[in-house]
């Protein structure tokens, strides 16, 4: 495909589901912007840039459920990470399809250098270690997630026995009476308190 802004040609990365052109940095995105349940909100006037692009960040929501920061250029997102993690869990518990082949990790991911968009410092880059196969870019200091376009959806599409699985709550014990574990649980924790407070 060549690119619309220079007639350069682009390159495919199948994984992220767009074409790159490395002469004038044009994105061409095989999937509509709403697909990636991304609802951009607006730009701060002081708004940090994308690691990636060098495009102001843009507020948004995530899953309508997560705020988080997100490139309208490059479609990549910021988010803290403890905001990475209950996003990836739940998308997995709610995610019902069959999910997509198992894909090697690209360890030629792991060889860029991605600035923090918080503090400037290098990110690290590293596998992510849940399903998926992606290389992630975070920031210990900031607390911060970098997710470049398609990385969190192939994460939810990633095989695993988490996907559609919604944690039930658990019952009550059938005859009112605690298990024998919970008993000796309690026992225990009877024993510390006459031993500070006799």
């Amino acid at each position: 495909m060549d690119c619309r802004n220079c007639g350069a040609p682009m390159e495919l990365f199948e994984r992220r589901r767009y074409y790159f052109c490395r002469y004038c940095g044009t994105f061409h995105f095989i999937a509509a912007a709403a697909e990636d349940g991304v609802q951009a909100l607006e730009r701060q006037p002081e708004a940090r840039s994308c690691p990636l692009c060098g495009e102001p960040l843009s507020t948004a929501l995530l899953d309508g459920a997560y705020a988080i920061e997100h490139c309208e250029r490059c479609r990549g997102l910021l988010m803290a990470r403890a905001t990475f993690a209950e996003a990836a869990a739940a998308r997995r518990a709610r995610e019902h399809g069959p999910p997509a082949a198992p894909v090697p990790l690209d360890r030629r991911e792991l060889d860029r250098t991605v600035a923090c968009p918080g503090c400037g410092s290098a990110m690290d880059v590293h596998p992510y270690h849940g399903p998926g196969s992606v290389v992630i870019d975070g920031c210990v200091r900031c607390d911060l997630i970098w997710l470049d376009t398609g990385e969190l959806q192939q994460i939810t599409d990633a095989p695993g026995r988490d996907r559609g699985r919604r944690t039930p709550a658990p019952a009550p014990p059938a005859t009112g009476t605690p298990d024998p574990p919970a008993r000796r649980r309690q026992a225990s924790l009877a024993d510390v308190f006459d031993a500070f407070f006799d």
